[in-house]
């Protein structure tokens, strides 16, 4: 059974992000935010569907096929959730019903743990300046050569 929710044709965002597939997941860099994600196996397979022309009802049909057992919509809209809200997604995406938004307990505990639940993982990366700062870091060298050891004193190794 379908409603006008399901029929919503997300579409993911690719502009502005260095993309790395790996076998298990897809780390993905946003440049504009300085931001780190790492979409597990699910996650990234509603992620790589989100292509403004397939369905979420499609796309719980897509994952389904890679999962043991029936694939709740629930799993759907939790990854598309995550998604928007690492601003992985471009199109606005309305979840069924005024129930809020469900949390990977709450899914585990309507549906057990048949499917892999959707993951994005989310860090903030420091700029270049920034991880190469003295502030706080003891360094391994011989004075100020680079190669000695060092310590920090505020903004500059002594």
């Amino acid at each position: 059974m379908t409603d006008r929710h399901s029929e919503q044709r997300p579409l993911a965002r690719k502009e502005g992000l260095l993309i790395e597939r790996l076998p298990d997941e897809v780390l993905v860099y946003d440049l504009d935010r300085k931001k780190a994600h790492c979409l597990n196996g699910s996650a990234a397979l509603i992620w790589n569907n989100c292509d403004g022309k397939t369905t979420v009802e499609a796309i719980r049909l897509i994952l389904q096929q890679d999962a043991p057992g029936k694939v709740n919509g629930d799993v759907v809209w939790l990854g598309l959730e995550q998604l928007s809200e690492a601003r992985l997604i471009e199109t606005t995406i309305v979840r069924p019903g005024a129930r809020g938004r469900l949390s990977r307990r709450e899914l585990v505990k309507r549906i057990g743990v048949a499917v892999s639940i959707p993951l994005v993982a989310s860090i903030f990366a420091p700029t270049a300046s920034a991880a190469v700062s003295c502030v706080g870091r003891v360094c391994v060298g011989n004075g100020n050569s680079g190669c000695g050891v060092c310590r920090c004193n505020g903004t500059t190794c002594v």
